[in-house]
This record gives structure tokens, sequence and C-alpha cells, in this order.
């Protein structure tokens, strides 16, 4: 049996500016996601997650790729079918034009940490796991990202996949789209937790994160409830 496959994913990580967190979690959620990300040609499935401060206060201090690791609350994942990305850019380039011109469809108060274009290596899956390419609509609860250097990510989502972590992704970096730190050459590697992701993160990646050299990037995430600003107050 045929099954759709990841090509490339767009990972988004960004942060509010102070004051600004619900109104921004409201207008990406409710407008910007479907208008300028999920419903441009390719883009199968896309999630968002957030990082409270407790989630904040578990990441190495000295992993600093993608700037300060006291700031970064929003992470938005998009799967893109293979060969697509292209068609996708030019899209959401053409829609961000539209939505600009519309007064109010875009959003000043935020800072993207971290945004760019991957292209998807592989997987791991714990037995019974669900595949990567269904990740992003499986109730997760929650994911741990780490950041490590160009062709390390396979063996870290090897360590990583377990019981508390079903399935992890690998993706390596191929392109920036915005970013405030210019983070080297590096897989990103997406574990999706069956449950609290500080509980996985106990259980799972610190022990990883001990015996993996070089980590530029790592965190903790939960999912976000759409419709709803739960979260935010904690960030």
């Amino acid at each position: 049996m045929a099954e759709v496959g990841i090509g490339t994913a767009v990972v988004a990580y960004i942060e509010p500016h102070a004051g600004q967190e619900v109104a921004f979690n409201r207008w990406y959620e409710r407008d910007h996601l479907y208008a300028a990300a999920t419903a441009g040609p390719g883009c199968f499935a896309g999630a968002r997650w957030v990082a409270t401060r407790a989630c904040k206060a578990v990441r190495p201090p000295d992993a600093r790729w993608f700037g300060d690791p006291a700031r970064g609350s929003f992470l938005t994942t998009l799967w893109i079918l293979p060969d697509a990305q292209a068609e996708w850019d030019a899209w959401t380039a053409a829609q961000m034009g539209k939505l600009g011109r519309e007064g109010d469809r875009m959003f000043a108060g935020r800072d993207h940490l971290q945004t760019g274009a991957y292209r998807f290596v592989g997987e791991a899956r714990a037995p019974g796991g669900t595949s990567a390419a269904t990740a992003l609509d499986h109730p997760f609860a929650g994911l741990i990202a780490i950041a490590v250097p160009s062709g390390a990510g396979a063996a870290c989502a090897d360590a990583l996949v377990g019981e508390h972590v079903p399935v992890t992704a690998v993706l390596a970096h191929e392109r920036v789209i915005m970013a405030e730190a210019e983070a080297p050459a590096h897989d990103l590697v997406l574990g999706f937790t069956a449950g609290d992701p500080l509980v996985a993160w106990d259980a799972r990646a610190i022990e990883v994160l001990a015996t993996t050299p070089d980590v530029g990037f790592a965190s903790p995430f939960l999912r976000t409830i759409p419709g709803t600003d739960t979260y935010v107050d904690e960030l």
C-alpha cells in the first residue's frame, strides 16, 4: 500500500514580544497558520508547540545555535510533500505580499529566532509507533527538539526513541527563511512524546544529551490547544 511521505519540512521557532503573547497566539493559530502556511501547495500537515517556563528551564544553557535559550516560546512544524518545497515557497511569498497589503493580516510583534526549510532524512520508531508522516496529526502531547551537527541526527534519533518517545523524525537543514542567530549546518531531531514532554525529557533526553557531543539546541515543547490560550500565561 502506498503511503504519503515527507519530502521537506518548515520549522518556525518564534518569540512574541513582551505583552503581545496572547495576541500573537490568536493571530498565528486563527489566521497565519492557515493563510500563509498549511493552505500552500504540497503542505499536508501542520502543528504548533509551546515552551512554557518549565520547558525553558531545562534547556542546556550552552546550546545557543538558535539564540538565547531563555527565549523561544512557539514552534511550528509543517510537512511538505516530496518535490513541492519550491512551489510552496513561491506560493508563500506571494501570499505574504497579499496579506501585507490587507493591513492587519501580518503581526509585527514577534521575532523569528530560527525559521528554516529542512530535508526529511529519516525516522526511528518504537515498536507500534506511528510514522513520522502522521505524527503531526497524531494526538502526541508534546515533542523534544534537538539540534546536532550535520550527519549526527540519525544516531541521536535512535537514542531518543523508546517508550516515552515513540517516533522521531530527522531533518537536515537546507535553508534559512528568517533567523536572528546564524546556526551552523545541522540536523534537527524531533521526538514526539506520548505523554508530558517534561517526563519524557527526564526519562530519555537527559541521557541522550549527556552522550551526544556538540548539541546546539535542545528543548521540550507542549502541543498547543487550538482555539484556546492555554499555556500562554506560563511563558
